[in-house]
């Protein structure tokens, strides 16, 4: 049966898709069944729920009230989870800051959210004293770690971590559509836009009934950072409401991810298509696929997954596509995710494909994934504080993802691009994600990004921005050979350059913007340009 007419089970009734009311249910059958641990530490459900409501007492001294906001810039560890659930189980909203976040972009989401209270590591607080000059609302520092002496700067007041513990809060009586966070986009083009994240939001995107993993028995391994949707609701959040257990680990390593996952008897993680490259290109051990792991989450499904599986006796992959603003739309059920694919609709919601004007484009062209939910509350409340991106996303009633998609003859999505990124040639639509797929298969590249610079004609050309690995080189004219085997001729690119590396934001999101503003430098490799480059194929 396919996973169009073989849907994951239903979730439950919207008032309770709440952190409390998940909670409360384990609180009832499983008390003291672990529920997060660290590498210091760990806690049962019980024990981490009364800690979490003892920090809440002192957010309320601090004067964070009701569905107002606080920001955490903090590490992944136990006392992260702490304060998620402590402002979570008390109506109060959390802001997580990417901790490479500084300068203006660090200004710009404390200044957005309005939040008067911060919890930051204490080797964080030179980039906020950086810019205390330009905060506007902030007035407590809540430090966790060594803060040692803090001179009075302006406004703001510090006071160490554990001094925010109190007298237990009640926990308040939940609404799906309250808030739980407001969670930041990376900006590429423009600031950074806070998503405004309600209870039953943030519930539909974790859910084991849609991501297909987690069940009551599982270990999860979380080393994706907490400040991260995929970290705190896929990796942390969907092994929770399942009633399962979770290690939070500071952050990957291939070279002792294995042995991380044999020590805590990890059954279960979310892997970026990356991590699972990096751990793929390991030196293959005799012990590789000795270990309690079975099921993985993947996303994107990388080319060798099958013999990914293999190597590393993986039961079963499964990969979705989610956002931040529209919850997980997409999903592949566990044995079926395929490389490049990421799943068919989940039934609780609309989808389409659509062109520049929101008309349906045909099954096989590329068109913009729009989405629409069955429920209320179960997508984003809107941008914080920025009303025009918010009426821009939601254009004729339907979310626009900004991501460009194709439709299978089986109704299966494939990711090609974001619609910003996609370019038009020969009369062609072109996916920079599939050049550049192509492009990283060379085992000289480390990685790579196609953008569309200005064509002496009409549409685009095509320029190639890439890093090679330390110690290799391979000539622009052989580059462009090589892929004259593997893409039609219209996707191979006309320009060639190789950088030192990659401008990149905070997130690690490659700054393409700022490569096409560089367009084509003295640096660029023009194939046409070369008398001795091979005539294109076609």
């Amino acid at each position: 049966m396919s996973p169009s007419t073989d849907p994951p089970a239903a979730l439950p009734p919207l008032q309770a898709r709440t952190l409390g009311a998940v909670l409360e249910g384990h609180l009832r059958t499983a008390p003291d069944k672990p529920a997060v641990r660290d590498v210091e530490r760990g806690m049962s459900y019980a024990a981490l729920y009364e800690e979490s409501l003892a920090f809440a007492a002192g957010f309320a001294r601090l004067g964070v009230g009701p569905q107002q906001f606080a920001l955490l810039m903090l590490d992944n560890h136990l006392d992260f989870v702490i304060a998620w659930w402590a402002l979570s189980l008390t109506a109060r909203v959390e802001v997580p800051v990417n901790t490479a976040y500084k300068g203006s972009i660090l200004v710009h989401v404390i200044n957005n959210c309005g939040a008067k209270v911060i919890v930051i590591e204490a080797h964080y607080l030179p980039l906020l004293l950086d810019v205390a000059d330009r905060l506007q609302h902030l007035e407590h520092v809540v430090v966790r770690g060594a803060m040692g002496s803090m001179p009075a700067v302006g406004r703001l007041r510090f006071m160490p971590w554990d001094d925010l513990r109190g007298p237990r809060e009640a926990p308040a009586q939940l609404n799906p559509w309250d808030l739980i966070g407001i969670m930041y986009t990376s900006g590429t083009t423009g600031p950074s836009k806070g998503v405004r994240v309600t209870h039953a939001h943030a519930y539909g995107y974790s859910a084991p009934q849609v991501l297909g993993l987690a069940d009551a028995n599982d270990v999860s391994l979380c080393t994706l950072p907490l400040f991260h949707i995929g970290g705190q609701w896929a990796a942390i959040y969907n092994n929770l409401i399942a009633g399962g257990s979770n290690v939070v680990l500071p952050r990957f390593s291939a070279t002792t991810f294995w042995d991380d996952v044999r020590r805590h008897g990890c059954t279960y993680t979310m892997l970026l298509g990356a991590m699972a490259n990096f751990l793929y290109r390991q030196p293959p051990r005799a012990d590789d696929a000795s270990h309690p792991l079975r099921r993985v989450m993947m996303v994107p499904v990388m080319a060798e997954v099958d013999a990914f599986r293999t190597r590393f006796g993986i039961e079963a992959v499964c990969t979705a596509y989610g956002l931040t603003e529209g919850s997980t739309v997409l999903r592949a059920p566990v044995g079926r995710a395929e490389p490049g694919k990421v799943g068919w609709p989940r039934p609780d919601f609309d989808v389409r494909l659509v062109d520049a004007h929101d008309q349906p484009v045909l099954d096989g062209e590329l068109g913009e994934l729009v989405i629409r939910t069955h429920e209320p509350w179960m997508v984003m409340d809107g941008y914080h504080d920025m009303p025009e991106a918010t009426v821009n996303a939601w254009r004729n009633q339907w979310l626009h993802t900004g991501d460009a998609f194709r439709r299978e003859p089986d109704g299966q999505f494939v990711f090609l691009d974001r619609i910003k990124d996609a370019m038009r040639r020969r009369g062609e639509n072109v996916s920079s994600f599939e050049v550049e797929k192509e492009i990283n298969e060379h085992p000289a590249v480390l990685e790579c990004a196609v953008i569309a610079v200005a064509s002496d004609a009409s549409e685009d050309d095509i320029k190639a921005c890439v890093v090679l690995r330390e110690g290799e080189s391979v000539e622009p004219a052989a580059l462009l050979a090589f892929l004259d085997d593997r893409l039609p001729y219209f996707m191979v690119p006309r320009y060639v350059e190789y950088l030192a590396e990659l401008p990149k934001t905070p997130t690690a999101k490659v700054r393409k913007q700022a490569l096409r503003e560089a367009g084509v430098t003295a640096g660029t490799y023009d194939r046409t340009a070369d008398p001795a480059a091979p005539a294109r194929k076609k």
